[in-house]
């Protein structure tokens, strides 16, 4: 098990040239019912995912992550996970606001997708460019839902790059 996990966090890397390989919408749809298992505070699940998956819609979605004419790349992929932050209630009568836990849970939930795709054999990238207005429109997001980052989805015959990392001294402090 530690072996498989092992492989494939090395192989895992972001993605930013899609083939023309479909992803159909059932792979899609696996991967984020898997990443939905995500651990969050209290177990509050302060997400929604938006999959992205029908042409007109993949155009609108990479335009509005594809802020000022940057990520130009994602006009290749083939899938979004778009996901939308909700304020949390952890306790009856005690809300706390986005930025108290949510975005923790928003990153875990992000480490689960990437990851439950790489080992379906899809590939992914992580986006923070995100224009409000346009992946409004793109997705319908709901009332008090905002979207800070959403996956890229898509298959690739890109090469593994080698992981250039800090020397783990710098990252790691055993006390």
């Amino acid at each position: 098990m530690k072996e498989y996990f092992e492989q494939l966090v090395k192989s895992r890397q972001s993605c930013r040239d899609f083939n023309d390989k479909p992803l159909d919408k059932a792979t899609v749809e696996e991967i984020a019912s898997l990443a939905a298992l995500a651990p969050s505070a209290c177990n509050s699940q302060p997400w929604k995912m938006y999959l992205v998956t029908e042409p007109e819609r993949l155009k609108l979605t990479a335009d509005a992550l594809g802020v000022n004419g940057h990520n130009k790349f994602l006009s290749g992929a083939k899938a979004f996970i778009v996901l939308a932050e909700k304020s949390a209630t952890l306790k009856p009568g005690v809300r706390f606001d986005r930025n108290h836990f949510v975005k923790y849970d928003i990153g875990e939930l992000l480490a689960y997708i990437t990851l439950g795709a790489k080992s379906m054999g899809v590939e992914s990238c992580i986006i923070g460019m995100v224009d409000q207005n346009l992946i409004g429109d793109a997705v319908g997001l709901g009332d008090g839902e905002i979207c800070n980052v959403a996956v890229a989805l898509g298959y690739s015959d890109i090469p593994l790059r080698e992981k250039k990392r800090k020397p783990i001294e710098e990252t790691i402090k055993t006390l």
